[in-house]
C-alpha cells in the first residue's frame, strides 16, 4: 500500500524509506556459541553448512571462535536456522 501511495505522490522518497526501514528491524546479534550450536544440531559438516550459507568454512569457523560476525542477510538466515532448525530453512 505504501508503494501505491508513493507512486501517486502522497509519500516522498525519504518517507517511503522510513516506512520500509521501520518494518524491517535488524536481527539481534548472535554469539559464537549460537553458531556452534547451529552446526552441532544439524547433521552437516562445517564445509556443507558454509556452502549452504554461501560462505567459506574458514569464515564460519571464525564466527564460531568470535573472530568475526556475519551481517545483513547472512545474519538473518542464521537467526532463522537457529530458531527453526537447518532442515526447516533448507528442506
Amino acid at each position: 500500500m505504501s508503494r501505491a501511495l508513493h507512486e501517486c505522490g502522497a509519500f516522498d522518497d525519504d518517507a517511503i524509506r522510513r516506512i520500509e526501514h521501520a518494518g524491517m528491524l535488524p536481527p539481534e546479534p548472535m554469539t559464537p556459541k549460537d553458531f556452534r550450536l547451529i552446526r552441532e544440531q544439524s547433521s552437516y559438516s562445517v564445509y556443507t553448512l558454509a556452502r549452504m550459507l554461501n560462505t567459506t568454512a574458514k569464515r564460519l569457523r571464525r564466527w564460531e571462535l568470535g573472530q568475526g560476525k556475519p551481517h545483513g542477510a547472512e545474519l538473518r538466515l542464521l537467526r532463522m536456522m537457529r530458531e527453526r532448525g537447518v532442515d526447516a530453512v533448507f528442506p
